[in-house]
């Protein structure tokens, strides 16, 4: 048991109601409903009772509520001590990525940062794909770099950069030796998508449903990470397409990254919570805007202004 499935049981014994539960924590409910099965089975019985009607506790899981909440009250007091600690040695600033970090800019933002805030550190965290967004709701990141399509009313999304997209696929597959490829020549490829948690806005994006004009078929492996996308893709599972930091961070044995031509720019943004009373992460973002306008107008980085 790990603590997002804790987390999700109580938000659904709260609720007793999946659907509810499930648009309180800004998650599909198929996955709610996956996670809390899998806690169950972990456990080796029923915490829920489902009906169609309703849903109820067992004891089993009524005793599980009032100890959960008191774990993540516990995990939450002890997070926000630590934070505390952390911020009063230093404001420290948790910046979170999704895989790589925006190398082209991340070393120069964080120059002008430290020469801004010499008594302040920044830690690096790198999130997976269904964990990034809930990183910043929990508070485990002050700010995340991410990638467009993104409605989040509760976050605020500032855009940095543009950077050309590239097709993913595994070096045997027949377009592998390709110097370009176009969405035309994908329509009827399978491709290996990230976790149904994933807004749909999100995943057609980097699908090229509206370029290719339907949603392309779908494997039903999905990378939880990176390292799993790539490995999917690598046995010929599908392909997929990403930002061309992806073929400059990962030299993948099994795998060949072959530039993509019209389709929209992958548009890299800095996310943080309306929220957000750190006193260190808007003039993160602000620093990092000026260094994306600097990093747009040099020809020798592949980045433009959104």
């Amino acid at each position: 048991m790990d603590l997002r499935q804790l987390r999700y049981f109580v938000a659904v014994a709260e609720e007793l109601h999946f659907t509810r539960a499930a648009a309180n924590l800004h998650i599909a409910q198929s996955a709610l409903s996956s996670q809390v099965r899998q806690l169950e089975h972990e456990l080796g019985g029923d915490l829920l009772v489902r009906t169609k009607r309703r849903v109820q506790l067992t004891p089993a899981g009524e005793n599980l509520l009032v100890e959960g909440r008191e774990i993540l009250a516990a995990v939450e007091e002890t997070m926000n001590h630590t934070r505390a600690l952390l911020r009063g040695q230093g404001n420290a600033l948790v910046v979170g990525s999704l895989g790589p970090a925006p190398g082209g800019i991340l070393a120069p933002l964080l120059a002008r940062f430290n020469s801004r805030h010499p008594s302040s550190s920044i830690e690096m965290r790198a999130f997976d794909f269904n964990e990034a967004l809930q990183g910043l709701r929990e508070r485990r990141a002050d700010v995340v770099f991410l990638y467009e399509p993104l409605d989040e009313p509760d976050l605020v999304i500032t855009p940095l950069l543009g950077e050309a997209r590239v097709v993913v696929l595994s070096r045997r597959h027949r377009l592998s030796r390709r110097k370009s490829l176009r969405p035309v020549d994908l329509a009827d490829e399978t491709f290996v998508t990230q976790p149904l948690t994933i807004s749909p806005e999100w995943r057609d994006f980097w699908l090229l449903t509206e370029q290719i004009g339907h949603q392309p078929k779908v494997s039903p492996h999905v990378g939880e990470n990176i390292e799993e996308w790539l490995h999917l893709i690598g046995r010929g599972e599908g392909i997929d397409t990403a930002p061309a930091i992806i073929a400059r961070y990962y030299s993948w044995p099994d795998v060949t990254f072959v530039p993509l031509r019209d389709a929209p720019a992958a548009t890299l943004v800095l996310a943080r919570s309306a929220e957000s009373t750190h006193p260190l992460a808007d003039d993160f973002v602000d620093l990092a805007v000026e260094v994306a306008e600097i990093a747009a107008a040099n020809p020798s980085i592949p980045y433009q202004r959104p």
